[in-house]
Formats: C-alpha cells, structure tokens, sequence
C-alpha cells in the first residue's frame, strides 16, 4: 500500500506544482538555518578529548592581589599560573601525569637553501604531555625526563612542517634548526583533531595544535617568549626576562591527569599544603580558592562556546519551527482543495486510514524533498559562515551524522505538520461533497 500511497502523493504534487515548491522550499529553507547554526554549535561544544576528559584536569591557584580578587564578579582565581608555581608543580609531579606550558613561536630555518624559512607557532611543555593528551605519534615519540632534565635541544614536530621542511615525514633523529640553534627530532605527530582546543583558552581555542612542542626547560634557558596573555597585578621585582619568570605575573596553563577520586583528593591536599606553605614564605594573601577543573568544566567556565551561537541556534529553531507551521497551514489548504475527490472515495468505500495515511506518505514526502533542498542550503550556508570567519574553517562542515539528523527532522517535521491536515481531510463527509459535484 505504501508504494499505492507514493505514486498518489507523487501525482498530487505534480498537479499543484506551485504550491508544493512552496511547501518543499519553506521547510529546506528552515531546515537549512536551524542547521546551519546547529552545526557550528555541535563542533564548537565538542569534547576534544571524550576518552579521558574525565581524568584530565586543569589546575588553579589564586596568587592574586590580596585587596582585589581576579574576577569579582563570580569569585573564580586566575586561569593561569605564573611561571614559578609551573616549575615546582612540574618538579613535585605529584599527578600521574602533569605539564606545564605556553605558546611560544620560532623561525624555521631549512637546511635546503631553496626552501625560505617561515614561522613557527610552538608549544612550550612538559614531555608528559603527549601522553596525557593522546597525541597521534606518525614516527618516533616525545622526549625523556632525561632530555628534560640536562636542556638537551630536542624537539617534536607535525606531519606538515615535516613535509614542508624535508619533502618527507620519517625525519626523526635529523636536526632541524629553530632561530640560531639546531635541534634533534625526536618526533614526528600525526594530523592531530583536536578542537576545541581546550588545554590554553588565552589563545584561539579553533587553531590547530601547534607546528613545534619544544621542552619547558629548554624555553627557560633560551628565554622563549611568551604569545598570550601575561597578566600582573604588581609589576616584577626585577627587570627582564628572569625577572618576569620569577614575578607574581601569571602567564603559563597547567593540566594533570588523575586517573580516579583518590588521586583527585590526594592532589587536591597537595595543592592545600602548597599553598600554606607558600603563604608563609609571604605569597598567596587571598582566602584559599585553589582549585582543579575538568576538560568540559574548564571550557563552561571559560565560555569556549560564544553566547552569540546559543543565540544563533536559538533563532535558528524558532525559524524552523514557524516554517514548519507555515508548511502545515499550506498542506492544510492544499488537502481541504481535494474535498470533492475525497469525498468520492469515501463514498466508494477508502476507510478513513487510509485516506489519513494517504495525505501522511504525500506530507513525508515533501518532508524528503524539503530535506534534500534543506542539505543543499546549509552547505551553501556552511560554506558563506567559513568565508565570513576564517577561523571556523573547520568548524563549519557538514558530517554524516548530522546530514542524518538533518533527514529525519525534515520527514518528522513534515508529517508533524501534515497530521492535522490529514485529519481534516479523512473527516470529510462525502454525502456533502457528492451533493455539490
């Protein structure tokens, strides 16, 4: 009977040609802008890391002006550590796994005359951290403890600037020369997908992991700067940059991993005696607001995700949903214009399901049409958000399971919307309808 109720519904589009483009259009174009800004929402408040989001925490702690808190506003500590507090909880290494870190950058400079140097975006870290982190080794792996240790000029690299440096990707062991000094590869990452990129929200959480990762000790004996946020709330003690390293300025992220509750609590009273401690030797005058944050609390906290794309989504739905009635007001007009020729079939004896599941095929089916127009439409959509905002890039795209969602909203809508009509129309009564024929 379904393939019957397929051919009628095909028929009746066919003789009212207008009026269905309008109802396949209203639904698409609806469908589009509620996808559209569902999809930007979707990757922007993915979990990077689902796997281990759970064990992976960022750490807090309030060093902050004992006359003014950090932020007065919700009472929460500075998101960021100054570079004395990285090196001694890097050094206590009291979590399973912990790094430190900052943005940093350098020129590359090839050993092939032929190929021009270029700039480098780096992360400066503790070598835990591609454990921690999962990070996709393609060849060879991070550096020791030892290398850490002794400053050694180590240095883990992408897949890309591999390529673009060497023409290959099994570089490891080459030396490969940052600024004025060379450095052995003892790494080669994988394409890392990981967005947002939760670990340091002082700088755009949509960029890709960074080109270098160079050791944290390192960085410190060659003075690496720092790109990203350097706030103070007293200026350094003493001039340059060990001066700034060693000053209450807050400027570099710090993640541990703690694999259950124990260890959670166990870190937490860490943190507790840390912070006595280093009240007595004359810092931490603020009231105890230490804290450690989850990967997915951490990006609440931080509004990874703009209030303008819940908005977004927000207006996007509302749109839909009125398209939707609008196609409902639309199939309710089309139907009640068919009074006559439901009428005669009532009287040859059709039962009212059957005329209800009739008008439902003919509903779903410019759902199906509406869909098909509605995953050209947010393509297009897609595509005008990327060239507006550069940085949504990789952001903006369509995958499978939302194409999915996108089919099954638009039937489900559709038949949504075509129920009352449909009911309308299996109500007819056909002694009227004959009587006026």
């Amino acid at each position: 009977m379904f393939t019957y109720y397929l051919k009628l519904a095909l028929l009746a589009l066919k003789r009212t040609p207008v009026l269905s483009t309008l109802m396949v259009l209203a639904i698409a174009l609806g469908l589009a802008t509620a996808m559209t800004s569902f999809t930007v929402l979707y990757r922007l408040s993915n979990n990077p890391i689902p796997h281990k989001s759970d064990v992976l925490y960022a750490v807090q702690l309030d060093n902050w002006d004992p006359q003014s808190p950090y932020d007065r506003e919700r009472g929460l500590p500075p998101d960021q550590l100054t570079h004395g507090d990285t090196r001694r909880l890097m050094a206590d290494a009291k979590g399973l796994r912990q790094a430190g870190m900052y943005q940093s950058s350098v020129v590359v400079v090839p050993a092939d005359p032929q190929v021009r140097p270029r700039n480098a975006s780096v992360r400066v870290t503790g070598g835990d951290l591609f454990a921690m982190f999962d990070a996709p080794f393609l060849h060879g792996g991070g550096w020791s403890k030892e290398d850490e240790q002794r400053e050694a000029r180590v240095a883990v690299i992408t897949r890309e600037l591999a390529e673009r440096v060497f023409k290959k990707t099994d570089v490891v062991g080459q030396r490969i020369r940052f600024d004025d000094e060379d450095f052995s590869i003892t790494g080669v990452l994988d394409t890392w997908e990981l967005r947002p990129r939760f670990y340091d929200v002082t700088n755009n959480t949509l960029d890709d992991p960074e080109d270098v990762f160079l050791p944290f000790t390192v960085a410190t004996a060659r003075e690496m700067d720092i790109n990203g946020n350097i706030n103070c709330w007293q200026p350094p003690s003493a001039p340059g940059y060990r001066g700034l390293m060693d000053s209450e300025c807050i400027m570099t992220q710090y993640w541990v991993e703690l694999p259950d509750a124990a260890a959670v609590s166990a870190y937490q009273a860490y943190l507790d005696a840390y912070v006595a401690e280093q009240r007595k030797a004359g810092r931490f005058g603020r009231p105890d607001n230490h804290r450690i944050t989850p990967v997915m609390g951490w990006l609440a906290v931080n509004n990874v995700v703009p209030d303008d794309t819940r908005i977004f989504v927000g207006v996007g739905v509302a749109f839909l949903i009125v398209c939707l009635l609008n196609a409902a007001g639309l199939l309710l007009s089309k139907f009640l214009r068919k009074s006559g020729e439901i009428g005669l079939r009532r009287a040859l004896g059709a039962r009212r399901s059957a005329i209800f599941a009739q008008h439902l095929t003919e509903s779903g089916l410019i759902g199906a049409l509406g869909a098909v127009c509605g995953l050209l439409l947010t393509l297009g959509g897609l595509a005008l958000v990327r060239s507006l905002m550069p940085n949504f890039d990789d952001v903006a795209r369509l995958d499978v399971g939302l194409f999915g969602m996108l089919l099954v909203t638009a039937v489900a809508g559709a038949v949504a919307a075509g129920a009352y009509p449909a009911w309308r129309a299996c109500r007819i009564a056909p002694a009227s309808q004959l009587k006026t024929q």
